[in-house]
């Protein structure tokens, strides 16, 4: 099966990526999924370049979800610091312009 999710609006796909973002954080927060899930769903290096190119606060707030496991492993005493750090970068991404239309579309696809 597959998701497929368009967004047809700069602003939406910004705001979405960090919304999914956080619900990222959170999971990891609390402990619902590993770090690898996290790296799997959002948090992987391939996309950092286009992201940081085209939001490039989102993509610094990406960027620092690819180190979390690092910073986890190394200096565990600054991993809460690191997600507040996080979820805040993501939170100043999140801007909706008002426009009164649906931008974002689901179509699953079983194959």
């Amino acid at each position: 099966m597959k998701l497929i999710i368009e967004i047809d609006n700069d602003t939406y796909l910004q705001s979405y990526l960090s919304i999914l973002s956080i619900g990222v954080l959170e999971c990891l927060e609390k402990e619902l999924i590993t770090y690898n899930d996290a790296m799997n769903i959002l948090y992987f290096p391939g996309i950092i370049d286009k992201i940081e190119e085209i939001f490039p606060d989102l993509g610094h707030a990406i960027h620092l979800g690819t180190e979390l496991e690092d910073v986890a492993e190394f200096i565990p005493e600054k991993l809460g610091q690191s997600i507040c750090e996080i979820k805040e970068l993501n939170s100043k991404s999140i801007k909706f312009d008002g426009v009164p239309k649906q931008h974002v579309f689901y179509k699953i696809i079983s194959t």
